[in-house]
C-alpha cells in the first residue's frame, strides 16, 4: 500500500484587490457610423478602440502623428464617445419630451441581418395604456445617423435607448486627448514666439527723422564749385 502524503499546511492567498470598474462607454464607429459598445487602450502611443463582441481585426486606430492636423479632429473624436446608453424604462417612458436625444436599434437585412444602434430625434409620442407587457406606447422620430437619416418612423418601447447627457469620464481616452490638446497649444505657442522674433523692430521716432535728414542731404543737388 502507497504511503500517504502529508500535505503541508497551506497559508490562504490574500484575495486580489478590488478593481475599479472601468466605465462602460460606447463609440460611434467609423466604418459604418453606428454606436458599439467599446473600450479603449494606448499602445506604443496610438489609441486602440476594442468593439465588445468584436474580433482583433475590428479594432480601430488612432495614430497622433497622422489623424489629428488640428484641436478639431482631437474634438471631432472626442464627440464619438459618449457614456453608455441604457434602454428606457417602462416606467419612465412619460418623462419624454419632443427634442430629446434617442439612440435606436435598427435591423439592417442582408445576407446576414444585423442590429445596429443609430441616434434620432423625438417628434411625437402617442400616449398608450400600459398593459402586461408593459409600456405600449408608440414614439415618431426623425432619424440623425444611419440608412434612414433624415427620416421619420414609429417605434415602440423594445427598440428605444436614451443618450446620457453627462460626458465621458474614461481615464484612458481623457489623457490621449488632454495630451493631444495640450500639444497643439505648445506647438501654437512656438509658432508664435517664432511669428514674433520674425517680425521687424519698429523704428523710434527720433530714428525715422535721422533717417529722413540723411536722405534729403543725400538728395540735395551739388553746388558748381563741388561743395554741396
Amino acid at each position: 500500500m502507497p504511503k500517504s502524503r502529508k500535505r503541508k499546511a497551506t497559508v490562504p492567498a490574500p484575495p486580489p484587490p478590488r478593481r475599479r470598474p472601468r466605465p462602460r462607454m460606447e463609440y460611434r464607429a467609423r466604418s459604418d457610423e453606428a454606436w458599439y459598445g467599446a473600450r479603449v487602450v494606448v499602445q506604443q502611443g496610438l489609441l486602440r478602440v476594442m468593439f465588445e463582441n468584436s474580433t482583433e481585426d475590428a479594432d480601430e486606430w488612432y495614430d497622433p502623428g497622422a489623424d489629428f492636423a488640428s484641436p478639431g479632429d482631437v474634438d471631432a473624436l472626442r464627440a464619438r464617445f459618449r457614456q453608455e446608453c441604457l434602454p428606457l424604462d417602462h416606467a419612465h417612458c412619460g418623462d419624454l419630451r419632443p427634442g430629446d436625444k434617442l439612440c435606436l436599434a435598427y435591423y439592417i437585412h442582408g445576407e446576414v441581418e444585423e442590429l445596429k444602434y443609430y441616434d434620432a430625434v423625438l417628434e411625437t409620442v402617442e400616449r398608450a395604456a400600459h398593459g402586461v407587457e408593459g409600456c405600449a406606447c408608440r414614439f415618431t422620430v426623425r432619424w440623425t445617423e444611419g440608412p434612414r437619416s433624415g427620416c421619420l418612423d414609429k417605434v415602440g418601447i423594445k427598440v428605444v435607448c436614451c443618450v446620457p447627457e453627462s460626458p465621458i469620464q474614461d481615464p484612458v481616452l481623457s489623457e490621449f486627448l488632454d495630451d493631444l490638446t495640450k500639444k497643439f497649444g505648445e506647438d501654437q505657442g512656438t509658432a508664435t514666439t517664432a511669428s514674433q522674433q520674425a517680425a521687424p523692430t519698429p523704428i523710434s521716432d527720433s530714428e525715422e527723422e535721422l533717417c529722413r535728414v540723411l536722405l534729403s542731404l543725400k538728395r540735395a543737388p551739388k553746388s558748381p564749385t563741388g561743395k554741396s
